[in-house]
């Protein structure tokens, strides 16, 4: 039975935040207090050409609650007052073209529309735009240009930005590496509060990459992060339980936080959780749950939780025995490489007919079919309110 999280910390970035959201102007009155009269009173302002009452009137439209959702109407205000110039109003109409809300699709006119705001100086427009260039969504990829969003919105304090800015620097992407650059703004946006710079300037101190190696600093960095739900700190929290390194060795714990990360559908913890509960380390020996998780990581494409789960239906242990899906599942664990590679798969090959082998290869091949058409993920835009 094989885990990945018990063999090394793997070093992982997040760089970009999933969940950009619209915005609306600092000091204005919650939707929640906006009364008829109020809302008539901005429709009227709205409709005479005023761009703020006409951002806060699609932001109405786009929440339904003063009035019917109406995403096409939301959009349609945002419009009117992103072509005065409204930074908010632009930056809001982006994330609707990247969503495809209200509008026809449209990344390209998403990212335009970013860097009109980001120029007007909308910190959350430089982040946005930069996460774009950075990924290649919208517009070819553009590291420099990324760089230069992110630097511009971290030296105004946006502490993502500040993670995000750290990363490239340690990569040397947009930029050349420069480690204690990395360090200076991992820790900025640590200082901030941020659970990605908190995460990856935990990996520091764990490692001793620019700083001293300190484990003690780097558990608590990773603690720090993990309970905001980031699910590579949380991960890091259990190897770390589970090897003692930084804190004192408590395999109960160690599950605690792997439970979180599997249920938040992170597939590498839901094979160490697996192998928890099949080995019973940190928590009562339980088959059928060690089945449940190795199937859901084996799902999302996990080699190591692909054999695990083989090995479940080959043992009949948390499972019904069933040779052709544990036939079928060692194949896809080969992720590619030919099946002569794989001694346990010749293996289960004696002791299958030739009917049983065709049937779980053709359901190696569906599954793969069905898998390799599923679409990446992307950043989800989200509207700041």
């Amino acid at each position: 039975m094989k885990t990945v999280l018990a063999q090394t910390l793997i070093r992982i970035f997040v760089s970009f935040l999933f969940g950009f959201a619209l915005i609306a102007h600092a000091g204005e009155k919650n939707f929640e207090h906006l009364s008829a009269p109020d809302f008539s009173r901005l429709t009227s302002l709205a409709r005479k050409g005023d761009p703020r009452a006409q951002t806060r009137l699609a932001l109405a439209y786009q929440t339904g609650k003063v009035v019917n959702q109406d995403l096409v109407e939301a959009a349609s205000w945002f419009s009117k007052a992103a072509q005065q110039g409204e930074p908010v109003a632009l930056h809001n109409l982006a994330v609707l073209y990247y969503r495809g809300v209200g509008v026809p699709r449209n990344p390209a006119e998403a990212v335009k529309l970013f860097e009109k705001a980001a120029a007007l100086g909308l910190v959350q427009a430089q982040f946005d735009a930069a996460v774009l260039y950075e990924t290649g969504i919208g517009v070819p990829k553009n590291l420099g240009r990324a760089f230069a969003l992110y630097r511009r919105a971290a030296e105004l304090g946006y502490a993502r930005a500040q993670a995000n800015l750290g990363h490239m620097y340690e990569k040397g992407q947009g930029i050349a590496p420069n480690i204690a650059a990395a360090v200076d703004w991992y820790t900025k946006s640590a200082q901030m509060g941020d659970a990605v710079g908190q995460f990856d300037l935990a990996i520091m101190y764990f490692h001793g990459t620019g700083v001293p190696l300190d484990l003690p600093r780097a558990a608590k960095l990773f603690d720090l992060a993990a309970r905001q739900g980031h699910i590579r700190a949380e991960i890091a929290l259990a190897y770390i339980y589970q090897s003692g390194q930084g804190v004192p060795r408590d395999d109960t714990v160690a599950v605690s936080w792997l439970q979180k990360g599997a249920e938040q559908g992170d597939a590498e913890a839901q094979n160490t959780l697996g192998t928890c509960y099949f080995t019973g380390q940190g928590i009562e020996t339980n088959d059928a749950l060690a089945a449940v998780w190795f199937a859901r990581a084996a799902e999302q494409g996990n080699r190591t939780a692909q054999e695990n789960l083989a090995e479940l239906y080959q043992l009949g242990r948390g499972v019904t025995r069933d040779v052709k899906r544990a036939y079928m599942w060692r194949v896809l664990s080969l992720q590619g490489r030919d099946n002569a590679q794989s001694p346990e798969l010749r293996d289960m090959a004696g002791a299958m007919n030739k009917s049983e082998i065709v049937e779980a290869e053709r359901a190696a091949s569906e599954w793969r079919v069905v898998h390799q058409n599923m679409e990446p993920v992307q950043p989800d835009f989200v509207l700041l309110q």
